[in-house]
């Protein structure tokens, strides 16, 4: 389209410089291409100042919509993370044995118990993510799974024999631990913390394609509904065990 109010505006120049080319055009095409009007309105003034057809134009309000909610995700996790951040600087120097949440070399959770950990990770993650209650603990009752309610965030029997196994909340292998554990170390976090765990997985939702479980899970209604998406969409465990994880996150959405 621009090509041809491009053109159409080459023609009109010719005109106006030279009448006589008027005369090679055909009345047709003069019609066709709207010249009639255009030199009309070119006999008022000799120069004409011609809108880009396309300004104006607003994106699909849809799409309008989208962008300004992945933005609020991004915005809602950058916050979170500097949180988090500032509060790891502010406790700097205090035994990890005191704090509340905070991990063990040897990969147990400290003592608080799976209810106050859990209730963190709910809120932190509904705030996060723009997530209910109901997906929140969707979420959370998945990571309660894998982690034997908060007990354990490192695999103790690794499903691939010889292997280092799962580590944090999702109990990520392969490559995505490995990711994991670069991204803590690269943000001066233990590995074995609630900060990391938390961390790490909306840095994964919100800048890798893992991410592509969000607007699903958005539509889940209730915890059971969200802990399968989740499941299936995030973690993808060859043995679901799935009556375990809605177990747990219908536990986490009657905690409220």
């Amino acid at each position: 389209m621009a090509a041809f109010y491009e053109q159409n505006l080459k023609n009109m120049h010719k005109v106006l410089e030279n009448p006589d080319v008027l005369k090679s055009i055909s009345t047709s095409k003069t019609n066709e291409g709207g010249l009639g009007s255009r030199l009309q309105t070119a006999s008022v003034s000799s120069s004409l100042k011609v809108e880009d057809p396309t300004s104006g134009l607003n994106p699909a309000p849809e799409l309008i919509k989208r962008m300004e909610k992945y933005k609020g995700y991004s915005d809602n996790a950058e916050r979170s993370r500097q949180d988090m951040i500032n509060r790891i600087k502010k406790e700097k120097g205090s035994s990890e044995e005191t704090s509340e949440v905070e991990g063990e070399s040897n990969g147990l959770m400290t003592p608080t118990g799976k209810e106050d950990i859990g209730k963190r990770l709910m809120g932190d993650i509904s705030e996060a993510l723009g997530l209910t209650d109901a997906q929140a603990a969707g979420i959370v009752g998945n990571f309660a799974h894998e982690t034997m309610d908060f007990k354990f965030l490192q695999e103790i029997e690794p499903t691939v024999p010889g292997s280092k196994g799962g580590r944090g909340f999702a109990m990520w292998t392969g490559p995505r631990r490995k990711q994991f554990e670069a991204w803590s170390k690269e943000n001066n976090l233990n590995p074995d913390s609630y900060e990391a765990s938390f961390g790490f997985f909306i840095h994964e939702v919100q800048t890798t394609s893992e991410g592509r479980f969000i607007e699903e899970i958005q539509e889940a209604e209730t915890a059971e509904e969200a802990a399968r998406i989740f499941s299936k969409s995030y973690l993808r465990p060859g043995k679901p065990m799935m009556s375990s994880r809605v177990d747990r996150a219908n536990y986490y959405i009657g905690a409220q």
